[in-house]
C-alpha cells in the first residue's frame, strides 16, 4: 500500500527554492526515502501556506502550486554532501551556467549579427535591466566558464560572486548562505549580506578566495561543463531557423514568413519548410534539448576531508594554497523538458533582446562619433564662465 502525505504532513515540509514548473521542498521528518510520493489536496493546501511568506513575490504572482496533483516527486538534497557526520561541514554551490557558446547558424538575419560576437546572456543584461528585474548588469561571461582554462573559470566565478542574480547559491549544511531566490527582490547584493556570507564561510574554516578557487578546480578538474556544452550545441540552426521547422511540425502557416518581406530570406527559409518531417521533428527536439541545457543548473557540493577517510563515491582536491583536501561531488538538476508550445516564446523573446541590443549600441556608436566635438564645446564654455 502506498504511502499518501496528508494535512498534518505539510508541516515536516519546508520551502527550499523554485524553478518555472516545480516548487521545490526540503523534507524534515523521518519517514524512509522515497521516489513518488502521493499527497491529497489538503496536504498542497497546506504546504501553499507554510511556503508562501518564503517565496519570492514575483514567484508566488505568477505561479501558484496545483492543488489537484496527486503526488510529488521526491529527489536528494544535493545541498548537502550526503554522508556527512552532525558535526561535520557540507558546503554546496548551485550555478546556472547560462548558454555557453556564440551561435553562428546561417538562418540568422543581417540584422541580427551580434548574436554572433556578443553572448546571449550579456544581452540579455540590458532587457532586464529596462525591466527593472536587477539594478545593475553582471559581467559573468558564460564563455569563460566554459573555457577549460583555469584563469577564465575564476574570472567568471569571481563575476557571478559580484552579481549572483539567480545564477549562483551557496548552502552550508543544506541553508542557504548566499545568493537570492531569483525573484525581482533579488535585485541587488548588500555589502552587509556579503560579509556575512564571508563570516559564515570562515567559522567553516574556509576563505572566500579558497571558495573560489575551490568552485574552480572542482570545474575544471571534473570536466562537467564538456557535455553540458555539447548538449548546449544540439541547438544548431539556432531559434531564427529552428521555428520554422516547429510551425512544420504543429502543421500551421509559419507566422516569421508571413511577416517576412525581404524576398532573399524567404527563398532561404524554404529550404527548412521543403524538408521531410522527421527531419523537422529532430530540429525542433534538439532544440528544446539544448533549450533545457542552456537553463538548467548544476550543484557541487563540498566537504573538507578529515582524519585521511577517502569516501569512495565522490572526488577529490588538494589546494596548496590552504594545504586543504575537500572530497566533492557534481549534479545537474533542473532538468526538465522544454514544452513544444514555448517555441513561439522563445522567438520573440529571443527577437526582443537582440533588437534592444542592437538599438542600445547603434545610440552608443552614434553619440561616441558626435562626443568628441561636443565635448569640445562644453570645454570651452566652461572655461569662458571661469575667466
Amino acid at each position: 500500500m502506498e504511502m499518501v502525505l496528508s494535512a498534518e504532513d505539510a508541516k515536516d515540509w519546508v520551502y527550499k527554492g523554485e524553478g518555472a514548473a516545480n516548487l521545490i521542498l526540503a523534507y524534515r521528518g523521518s519517514s524512509p526515502a522515497l521516489i513518488r510520493v502521493l499527497v491529497s489536496k489538503g496536504f498542497l493546501q497546506s504546504v501553499e501556506i507554510n511556503v508562501q511568506s518564503h517565496r519570492p513575490i514575483s514567484r508566488v504572482n505568477a505561479a501558484k502550486i496545483d492543488t489537484l496533483s496527486d503526488s510529488a516527486l521526491l529527489i536528494s538534497d544535493h545541498s548537502i554532501f550526503a554522508g556527512t557526520p552532525r558535526e561535520g561541514t557540507s558546503i554546496a554551490v548551485e550555478i546556472k551556467p547560462k548558454c555557453g557558446f556564440l551561435p553562428s547558424s546561417e538562418y540568422i538575419a543581417k540584422a541580427n549579427s551580434i548574436k554572433k560576437h556578443v553572448t546571449r546572456y550579456k544581452m540579455h543584461q540590458l532587457l532586464k535591466l529596462q525591466h527593472g528585474e536587477i539594478l545593475k548588469a553582471s559581467e559573468y561571461d558564460p564563455l569563460d566558464l566554459f573555457s577549460q582554462s583555469k584563469d577564465r573559470i575564476r574570472r567568471a566565478i569571481k563575476a557571478l560572486f559580484a552579481a549572483p542574480q539567480n545564477n549562483l547559491r551557496v548552502f552550508l549544511n543544506g541553508s542557504l548562505i548566499f545568493g537570492g531566490m531569483g525573484g525581482a527582490e533579488d535585485k541587488v547584493h548588500s555589502r552587509e549580506a556579503n560579509r556575512n556570507f564571508e563570516d559564515l564561510l570562515e567559522l567553516s574554516g574556509i576563505q572566500l578566495s579558497t571558495f573560489i578557487e575551490l568552485v574552480g578546480e572542482a570545474l575544471h578538474k571534473s570536466g562537467v561543463l564538456d557535455p553540458l556544452l555539447a548538449t548546449q550545441k544540439l541547438d544548431v540552426l539556432d531559434i531564427e531557423g529552428a521555428i520554422h521547422a516547429y510551425y512544420d511540425v504543429i502543421s500551421q502557416p509559419c507566422l516569421v514568413c508571413e511577416n517576412t518581406t525581404d524576398a532573399e530570406l524567404l527563398n532561404h527559409y524554404s529550404q527548412l519548410h521543403s524538408l521531410p518531417m522527421e527531419q523537422s521533428l529532430k530540429i525542433v527536439r534538439d532544440y528544446l534539448i539544448s533549450a533545457t541545457a542552456k537553463d538548467c543548473s548544476l550543484m557541487i557540493s563540498f566537504r573538507p576531508r578529515e582524519n585521511g577517510v577517502v569516501a569512495s563515491d565522490c572526488s577529490s582536491i588538494f589546494l596548496k594554497s590552504s594545504n586543504q583536501v575537500f572530497d566533492y561531488k557534481v549534479y545537474f538538476i533542473d532538468l526538465d523538458m522544454k514544452p513544444l508550445e514555448k517555441m513561439v516564446y522563445y522567438y520573440e523573446l529571443d527577437q526582443k533582446i537582440v533588437d534592444l541590443y542592437t538599438r542600445a549600441e547603434e545610440i552608443q556608436r552614434s553619440s561616441a562619433q558626435s562626443w568628441p566635438m561636443n565635448n569640445g564645446d562644453n570645454c570651452d564654455r566652461k572655461m569662458q564662465c571661469q575667466s
